[in-house]
């Protein structure tokens, strides 16, 4: 059940609102824990009672080591204290994310013999184990105290609007709220917007678009497509993962304004950027803040140390992060090059003189080849791809040529995509002349938007969103 499917959009929304409405203000946390349990619980396939059981003990042994560490004067046992907290938390994260990765690829070049286990990865592990850590290391900083009651702490882990696919909220940005929130009727039809807005990117472009990326990919992997079908295949899930990934961001932000909640914000134009650094302040924020605050800066960041070297390691960590597969590591270091190459060259005068448009081009060129890395489920598949973009793959066989897949619908949806896509829309808001007629044509807007997304949510299949993988 996840925020696009009709169960969740005619029974399970409705009933947490009704229930939280009418429960009283010391009681609304225990009534949100109990219903993003039960909404944990209804993802059973990913990873079965084991994610409630791995999720159980984070909250448990987060909670527990958190007053340890904050109720401790002494820096060495602070720093061990830290270091167990570390361990006990990226350790479940490497067993059940990466031992198989590992052992398949200590089989392969090490001609050994250990064995391939069954295991499920518990949803949403990455994204409630970097909350965890960051907030024992705040603790450590001494930049918040710890929380002493366990079901704010555990509903900061598990609030069922971010604990699958984030954002990652340090617990510094959430305190505040989970302890004091006024509800408004501004800040509930604002949030009854943002999700209509998200569903619409979810279901009538997101997954229009993959439909064709997955034919696409899997034609790619027996070179039976031609040269312009394969940049199709690339644009197509170049703005399928954004609208996917960003649609569930809208969701997330409207559910949580609906509950009196603030979720920050975790996308910003990222395909307008004019280098790749710009696209990672643009790109899952959240994420990148994680990686800067709790990895780059500790290392060292801009002011000691290699920075080269620092921004290697967090590149390689973030593609590691994505998924178990070497594909991600190399999406990751793909990344990683060019950003410390802008680095090295970002200083020179004939670097800036290179005209917006162009650093713009290039930076989506860069991205959005990095994607055919991040979709390919091989690096063998990935290099086929690259081969077909290019025309090096000798003579492929196409069982279709661009035209079957470049139907009116695709056409349509791509044109969309581009448009929302950059900040057009708020540009031509500002300019509206009247705020009352703006409230109304929104208003009706997003009706019309909300009509049609359940109208696609009841007659399609369920689309998994792309980051519950991670």
């Amino acid at each position: 059940m996840s925020f696009s499917t009709a169960g969740f959009i005619f029974a399970f929304l409705p009933a947490v609102l009704i229930v939280y409405s009418i429960t009283p203000g010391r009681m609304k946390n225990f009534i949100l824990l109990i219903f993003s349990l039960v909404f944990y619980a209804t993802f059973i396939v990913y990873g079965g009672t084991r994610s409630i059981a791995v999720l159980g003990f984070s909250i448990v042994f987060n909670f527990l080591l958190g007053l340890w560490l904050d109720a401790n004067k002494s820096q060495l046992w602070r720093k061990t204290i830290l270091v167990l907290g570390l361990g006990g938390n990226l350790l479940p994260l490497a067993y059940y994310k990466y031992f198989n990765f590992v052992a398949a690829n200590i089989n392969y070049y090490l001609n050994l013999n250990v064995s391939i286990r069954n295991l499920l990865l518990p949803l949403g592990i990455s994204f409630f184990t970097f909350k965890a850590l960051s907030y024992l290391i705040d603790i450590y900083r001494e930049k918040v105290k710890a929380e002493r009651n366990i079901i704010d702490f555990a509903l900061y882990l598990s609030i069922f609007t971010q604990i699958i696919s984030g954002p990652i909220m340090p617990y510094s940005e959430m305190r505040d709220e989970l302890k004091h929130r006024v509800p408004s009727l501004d800040s509930f039809t604002y949030g009854i917007r943002r999700f209509c807005y998200g569903l619409a990117k979810k279901v009538l472009i997101a997954d229009v678009l993959g439909q064709t990326v997955d034919m696409i990919f899997a034609a790619a992997s027996s070179q039976q497509i031609d040269m312009p079908t394969a940049w199709l295949g690339m644009i197509c899930y170049t703005l399928q993962i954004y609208f996917d990934f960003s649609g569930y961001t809208d969701m997330a932000i409207g559910l949580g304004k609906m509950l009196g909640l603030s979720t920050m914000e975790n996308f910003n134009y990222p395909y307008i950027s004019r280098s790749v650094t710009e696209f990672w302040r643009r790109w899952h924020i959240s994420l990148s803040s994680w990686f800067r605050n709790y990895l780059y800066i500790p290392m060292g960041g801009n002011r000691y140390g290699n920075v080269y070297l620092h921004l290697f390691v967090v590149f390689l960590v973030t593609g590691i992060w994505h998924g178990a597969n070497w594909t991600f590591i190399v999406w990751g270091l793909w990344h990683g090059f060019f950003v410390i190459t802008e680095r090295m060259i970002s200083h020179r005068s004939w670097y800036k003189q290179i005209p917006a448009i162009v650093k713009t081009t290039v930076t989506l060129l860069a991205v959005a080849l990095g994607w055919v890395l991040f979709r390919a489920t091989s690096l063998t598949d990935a290099i086929t791809y690259f081969q077909l973009l290019f025309g090096l793959a000798g003579d492929p066989l196409p069982e279709f040529t661009i035209s079957y897949y470049l139907n009116p619908q695709i056409i349509f949806t791509l044109l969309i995509a581009c448009f929302l896509s950059v900040p057009l829309i708020p540009k031509l808001t500002a300019l509206w002349p009247k705020e009352f007629y703006l409230k109304i044509s929104r208003t009706v807007l997003m009706s019309i938007l909300l009509f049609v997304s359940l109208m696609f949510v009841m007659a399609s299949t369920y689309n998994p969103f792309i980051y519950f993988q991670f």
